[in-house]
């Protein structure tokens, strides 16, 4: 065990997901399992054997395998361990908990196939992004609660809960409960007869520690830790000695948890420290009645978020102008992408965002989508995670949902809301420039896991010469479909990057999203730039039409002079023809503004492609020398922005 930086979570005893292994690792699990399971790729190992991703050719649908390797299947009491963790999670049958499909031997080779959940870990997302909200906490905790109700109902007590057992589905974010590796039944003798303990220090129950019998509530006590963990970013009991980490749990009272995070709700923190008591008749009596008690308070937690934010809950109205909002974000991105691929069949460095367009009638189906389960509610209400849900439901990507909630929350009144600007404005817009287009967006794929690219990108585009500032985020946590609000600086020297972003199309800031590649692994994800364009509209239009009427001013007192002139020399017959002639340069300039403005878009996208590329030029220093390239220092004039993203 090491420690961590302050504030970071001090705990590795996981399983890694990507760990080192040579493929002759793997060689003769292939060569066994031929004909019944093609294995595909590593998913992770532990100290129970290694978990491999394999296709069931018989039944055509993926597993995770199970193998326990050759060296310890010759100890019989680790290979009784392995045999009875797949029997008895086979007895297990709940939605929060990984289902067990067979568990057999084969050429020597000891396996068991279970159901295969997309996603990842709660402890690589507390690694990821330390402690986590209050709601998300709760709701992964009951989940959890229920499934080892489940399990100690039938006997089964799981021995080793912590945050590496409990696997998030990409998607619902449902949370299901995995290795019962050192899980046993009641009828069943212990296999600690030597002394040896088993689970993970951090999580274990003071009578885990001790060696004492247990009961379903140990596990308990190890969800408390969880919870102290996913909303403090730290544990109870810290240390480097395993030794020390069990005599503390045995002996010494935890800290309460809101000494450590004063931040989270005291209903919450109640139900935590309760499930941390030194006794197990004062902890809760089962999963159920824990699961009871968070359900209570989450409902705090979202009437003090409504009282102290006012954006949990939404109009009847406001949900609907979202859906429709976010449906319109994803159309016009879906026929960019189809102008894109039409324009330039073949290329792969830079496509437009690829959604689906939603059509109205999708839009309504999600209106209709039942929201209202929240009785504490106003009927008329929405909750912000239902509208969110609806969209997801419906086709519309969060992260298109999360920019359309950002344009209702800046609109001052519910008239703007609902129209940004006049339709006959709007209508002009287009007859003016030639296009609908009211929104621009560029996508990169990077050959790197989010969380990586999250790093990069922050250190990247907030340093010179980007110089980007952070100054919001939107719907939750960047890794989780949140987007990014960075503040373009202003123009201060001769390296500015961002030219026609700023001064062409007038957006005062680009909103950047992350998400994993479509089909691919947690080592390949997508990073896409959004720019308003309809915030800069209007002074686009005043703009072409100030050069337009100038110069129609200019070209009508030349043509008054001419005309004057031509009247005196050829009469009336000439000159007339001359002034009506002259009088229409401004007019001829207005014919300009259409190529011209769709010519800024596509030096604003030039520039967001570039953003991009400096990303991907960092990862792949990285990946040569260890180290991203140094930016060169700002220029001593320079106001761009110097918040980074905390990481």
């Amino acid at each position: 065990m090491t420690g961590t930086e302050a504030g970071a979570p001090t705990y590795f005893p996981h399983m890694s997901l990507h760990a080192d292994s040579a493929p002759g690792d793997i060689a003769p699990v292939r060569a066994a399992l031929r004909g019944q399971y093609d294995i595909q790729r590593e998913l992770g190992r532990g100290g129970m054997g290694i978990v491999l991703l394999a296709r069931d050719e018989r039944l055509d649908r993926l597993v995770a395998l199970k193998v326990l390797p050759p060296q310890l299947a010759e100890h019989g009491e680790t290979r009784e361990r392995f045999l009875r963790e797949a029997r008895m999670a086979a007895q297990l049958s709940h939605p929060n908990i990984v289902p067990v499909y067979r568990a057999d031997e084969i050429n020597g080779l000891a396996f068991f196939a279970m159901g295969f959940v997309e996603g990842e870990t709660l402890g690589e997302r507390i690694r990821d992004r330390g402690a986590l909200p209050a709601a998300d906490v709760v709701r992964m905790l009951r989940e959890t609660a229920w499934a080892l109700a489940y399990a100690h109902a039938r006997g089964i007590v799981h021995r080793d809960v912590k945050p590496d057992n409990i696997l998030l589905e990409r998607g619902t974010g449902r949370a299901v409960v995995t290795d019962f590796g050192i899980a046993r039944s009641d009828f069943n003798p212990a296999l600690t007869q030597d002394g040896h303990v088993l689970g993970t220090v951090h999580f274990m129950s003071p009578e885990q520690a001790s060696g004492e019998s247990l009961d379903g509530r140990s596990d308990l006590y190890a969800l408390g830790c969880i919870g102290f963990l996913a909303l403090s970013g730290r544990l109870p009991f810290e240390g480097s000695a395993p030794q020390a980490i069990l005599v503390a749990h045995a002996t010494k009272e935890p800290p309460s948890l809101r000494s450590v995070a004063p931040a989270v709700p005291a209903a919450l923190a109640a139900v935590i420290d309760r499930c941390l008591r030194k006794r197990a008749s004062d902890r809760f009596a089962n999963g159920e009645e824990l699961a009871d008690a968070l359900g209570k308070a989450l409902q705090a937690v979202e009437s003090a978020a409504r009282d102290e934010g006012g954006h949990t809950a939404l109009s009847s109205d406001d949900a609907m102008l979202i859906w429709r909002r976010a449906a319109e974000l994803q159309a016009e991105a879906a026929a960019r992408l189809e102008s894109r691929i039409r324009a330039t069949a073949g290329s792969k460095q830079l496509v437009t965002t690829s959604m689906t367009p939603v059509k109205s009638d999708e839009v309504t189906t999600a209106s209709q989508h039942d929201t209202r389960s929240n009785t504490s509610s106003p009927t008329d209400s929405y909750r912000l995670r239902d509208v969110e849900a609806a969209a997801v439901e419906a086709g519309i990507s969060q992260r298109y949902v999360a920019l359309a909630l950002d344009e209702l929350r800046a609109a001052p009144n519910a008239v703007q809301r609902a129209q940004p600007m006049p339709r006959w404005k709007e209508a002009l817009a287009t007859r003016l420039f030639g296009t609908t287009q009211r929104t621009l967006s560029v996508t990169r794929r990077f050959s790197a896991a989010p969380r990586a690219v999250l790093q990069v990108l922050g250190r990247s585009l907030q340093a010179a010469p980007w110089s980007l500032s952070l100054s919001d985020t939107l719907g939750g946590h960047p890794l989780d479909g949140g987007v990014l609000v960075f503040h373009l600086p202003a123009m201060v020297d001769g390296n500015y990057k961002w030219t026609w972003t700023r001064y062409g199309v007038y957006a005062p800031e680009l909103r950047v999203s992350l998400a994993l590649a479509p089909g691919s692994t947690k080592e390949a994800c997508e990073v896409t730039i959004h720019v308003s364009l309809r915030e800069g509209l209007t002074a686009n239009m005043a703009g072409y039409s100030l050069i337009a009427g100038g110069g129609g001013s200019l070209g009508g007192l030349v043509g008054f002079a001419i005309g004057k002139k031509a009247l005196l020399l050829a009469g009336a017959a000439l000159g007339g023809p001359v002034l009506a002639g002259t009088m229409l340069t401004g007019v001829a300039l207005l014919a300009f503004a259409g190529p011209c403005y769709r010519w800024e878009i596509r030096k604003t996208e030039a520039e967001l492609q570039a953003a991009l590329g400096a990303i991907d030029a960092a990862l792949r220093s990285i990946d040569i020398f260890g180290e991203a390239p140094t930016p060169p220092p700002p220029r001593p004039a320079s106001s761009g922005g110097d918040l980074l993203i905390g990481l």
